[in-house]
């Protein structure tokens, strides 16, 4: 996931972070990075996991501001779970200069939506981990005039 994104990126959002090993390893590599996650229990786990960073509990990117961060990352959740997350917080979304994608079923669904929505796909690779498959997708929105 970490490679994908933009060379020369400066900040990122990671949503639904997790166990905040990729924030962890994006705030190493210089970004300034916002961790975020929805549940309590997942979002306690996250802070301690990433004590001194910025983490913060909410709903996809509901727990960010217009322009705070140039993109984000979302891995390891449904295709359509993204689309809802997207379609949730317009003022956010639409302010991003880069996303970082990695459904984990319904990509296809998610592949439809996106052009319609406004998001070109600028690179699609497939990734392994722990013997699976993944598409990893960087996606950028169209110019706006």
């Amino acid at each position: 996931m970490a490679a994908a994104i933009p060379e020369g990126a400066v900040s990122a959002a990671d949503v639904g972070a997790g166990d905040g090993q990729l924030a962890r390893h994006l705030a190493e590599s210089g970004l300034r990075v916002v961790a975020t996650e929805r549940l309590a229990k997942p979002f306690a786990r996250l802070q301690s996991a990433l004590a001194g960073l910025d983490c913060r509990q909410g709903e996809g990117l509901e727990a960010l501001r217009p322009g705070e961060v140039e993109g984000v990352i979302m891995a390891g959740m449904g295709g359509l779970r993204i689309v809802r997350i997207l379609e949730g917080s317009p003022e956010v979304a639409r302010r991003l200069r880069w996303l970082v994608l990695q459904p984990q079923q319904h990509g296809d669904r998610l592949l439809d939506w996106l052009g319609p929505a406004g998001y070109a796909v600028s690179s699609r690779t497939e990734a392994a981990q722990a013997g699976r498959s993944y598409t990893v997708l960087v996606v950028r929105p169209y110019e706006r005039s």
